[in-house]
């Protein structure tokens, strides 16, 4: 294993900041790419990185790994330090009030077509000779990409270390939730098997959400490239998911056992690593179909006051089931919210005090309902 320390520039005058990456197997090997709490508050993922980090040096020394793996289990050292009255806060940057997870600074995809139509790289019929030409654009193009600011020269740096991965998972959680997870329809098929080892109730599936989130950084500009040259053969270079791993404080050994477990597991099946026949194990029934991410459903807060759920994450609701009240004990009003549609509560807020558009809840729908976009 080498550990890489990757400054991150435009920090405040005597204080700075490194990113910490490890790189298990043979660097020259196809590349997947693992990394956790980019939201900083959000550590299930890191937790779940303690025993990753284990198991993969065991991999290495058994010489069981047939990739090069890259894991950052805290991508977000800037978000790490941010607390204000002992709460972590670790979602948006405190400065700016941006989301760490809206790479809006980045114009990758836009940079990448420049400089593919300036007309002197030529694409053919070899798909992976096209993807190897497209990483080596995307890499020429991030490299000549200069910071503005901390928060950017750190989305600068993480979409240098996992552009050209095969594979890219972004370990997230949600406030209350069950596990879930977010792909493009195209790359469905690819992580149903990590969905089933991990047991996501819940897969929101899209073919661009708008959100300039990291993971459709990544895997988004293939589907534009393929639009952009269609006469050549560009295959999905690279196969990106958010991983939501349940609630904020399922922070639990046995989780992160069993989240590192699903994920190896996940990996020995595309053939990136070779699990022991005694450790390997069959993936469990899909719980629940991908659903449209234009399904999915906010419900928000119709006053202010104290949030009492009626439903909890993990449950279908039917439309116009009573799903939470809003008291308020002064005026003695009681709003009463009903869900709008049918489908699947996989998230509340964690937050009790309602207040004006505040999002309570989550959930995905089945169809279609007209939705656009990722909340901030």
């Amino acid at each position: 294993m080498r550990k890489e320390l990757i400054p991150i520039e435009f920090m405040t005058p005597g204080s700075e900041a490194y990113l910490s990456a490890l790189h298990f197997g043979d660097e020259a090997a196809p590349k997947v790419y693992i990394q956790a709490s980019l939201h900083a508050d959000e550590l299930p993922g890191s937790l779940a990185s303690y025993y990753l980090h284990q198991r993969l040096l065991e991999l290495e020394q058994q010489g069981r790994l047939k990739a090069h793996i890259v894991l950052v289990p805290f991508c977000n050292p800037l978000g790490l330090t941010q607390s204000v009255n002992y709460a972590h806060i670790g979602r948006f940057h405190l400065s700016t009030g941006q989301n760490f997870n809206r790479l809006f600074t980045v114009p990758l995809k836009q940079a990448v077509l420049a400089e593919l139509q300036q007309g002197a790289i030529s694409l053919g019929a070899d798909a992976q000779e096209n993807t190897r030409i497209l990483r080596a654009v995307m890499s020429k193009v991030l490299k000549d990409m200069s910071p503005s600011s901390n928060v950017h020269s750190l989305h600068l740096n993480l979409l240098r270390l996992s552009h050209d991965a095969d594979i890219v998972l972004d370990l997230h959680c949600d406030n209350d939730s069950v596990m879930h997870m977010y792909t493009l329809p195209s790359t469905w098929d690819f992580f149903e098997p990590l969905a089933r080892h991990l047991g996501s109730q819940c897969q929101m599936v899209s073919e661009d959400s708008s959100a300039s989130s990291f993971d459709e950084m990544l895997s988004t500009i293939w589907l534009d490239l393929k639009a952009a040259f269609p006469e050549a053969a560009i295959e999905q270079g690279l196969n990106s998911s958010t991983v939501e791993l349940r609630g904020e404080y399922d922070l639990a050994h046995d989780y992160a056992q069993a989240d590192a477990d699903g994920i190896l597991q996940f990996l020995h099946g595309h053939g990136y690593i070779s699990l022991d026949e005694n450790h390997v194990k069959e993936a469990p029934a899909l719980i629940n179909p991908p659903h449209p991410l234009e399904g999915l459903c906010y419900i928000q807060a119709p006053m202010s006051g104290i949030v009492v759920y009626q439903v909890k994450p993990g449950q279908w609701v039917e439309k116009g089931q009573h799903i939470a009240d809003v008291v308020e004990p002064i005026s003695l009003r009681c709003e009463q919210i009903f869900s709008p549609h049918r489908g699947f509560v996989f998230a509340t807020s964690g937050t009790r005090l309602a207040i004006g558009e505040r999002k309570l809840m989550s959930i995905s729908c089945p169809e279609d309902i007209g939705h656009i976009g990722l909340s901030p």
